[in-house]
């Protein structure tokens, strides 16, 4: 018996034919576009993500190197009597002879400039240095900062440690053995320094005393309160602090610090938000 087949159906074979060829049709002109602008899209809106995680990592394992740092401190003043590691500068004429600062022997935690040196042996030759054992925690993951004369070399220090914790003898301030801070919790030790700011390993601030309370207008005379050596802004607009105690902390500025390598040591504050940045840090400097 015959079986009786439509005219109009389609026989299987050229269905299986014209299958295969709509399978194998590529993308059209606007299809390519529109998953083009898909991609940038998602792009978008993952990449400030993606950017703000590797901030908060660099930030993560800056904190981490200033624990380290601050544990060696501790550890130095246990075996050396409750004495502070030193932290002094040395010049005749400190104005015209050392206007960086200097600092001439291995007694002082740490060496040399960080802005033109070249290997770590400033660090190595340090006070601090067989309390921490390794040269890396000195330098912030953020600070992509070179060598001057040397662009292609990272610099190997980023830290500074406050004036307050034995510097050279001129504040009342200053303390040279770990029982005189009274407050260990709310005085700070290490701190995250501008790399504009950067030079020896002292990192020196007026006291609260000094500073007159500035007034509506930004050029005013600040009586005194002005920024010498400046606190790092490369943490989302903030810098990592380590303090007497041990602990560590991240600090938020209000206002950013674009200190450049020609800005004067002696700056004033350059709005009302910097003003209350700078008394911010005046007062984790220990009492007299």
């Amino acid at each position: 018996m015959r079986t009786l087949t439509s005219t109009n159906s389609v026989p299987e074979k050229a269905l299986i034919r014209r299958a295969r060829r709509q399978s194998c049709r590529g993308f059209t002109l606007v299809e390519l576009l529109v998953v083009t602008a898909i991609i940038a899209i998602l792009a978008a809106m993952l990449l400030p993500a993606l950017a703000k995680a590797k901030s908060r990592t660099q930030s993560t394992v800056c904190l981490s190197n200033l624990k380290q740092l601050a544990l060696g401190w501790l550890s130095y003043a246990a075996d050396h009597s409750d004495a502070l590691a030193g932290n002094q500068w040395q010049a005749v004429n400190w104005a015209d002879d050392c206007p960086g600062g200097c600092q001439p022997s291995a007694d002082m935690w740490v060496l040399g400039d960080a802005t033109i040196d070249t290997e770590t042996w400033d660090i190595q030759n340090g006070g601090l240095y067989p309390y921490t054992g390794s040269t890396g925690i000195y330098h912030c993951p953020a600070d992509r900062s070179a060598v001057h004369g040397a662009p292609q070399v990272l610099r190997k220090r980023s830290y500074s440690m406050s004036y307050y914790m034995n510097g050279s003898p001129r504040k009342p301030e200053r303390k040279t053995k770990l029982s005189q801070i009274t407050t260990p919790s709310s005085v700070f030790v290490f701190l995250d320094e501008h790399e504009n700011s950067i030079n020896d390993g002292v990192f020196f601030v007026h006291g609260p005393h000094d500073a007159g309370e500035m007034s509506e207008s930004a050029n005013s005379s600040f009586e005194g309160a002005h920024w010498m050596d400046v606190p790092a802004d490369r943490h989302n607009r903030g810098c990592n602090l380590s303090f007497a105690d041990g602990r560590v902390q991240h600090w938020k500025w209000l206002s950013p610090k674009p200190r450049t390598k020609d800005t004067p040591t002696e700056t004033p504050p350059l709005s009302q938000p910097d003003f209350k940045d700078l008394r911010q840090l005046q007062t984790a400097i220990p009492k007299r």
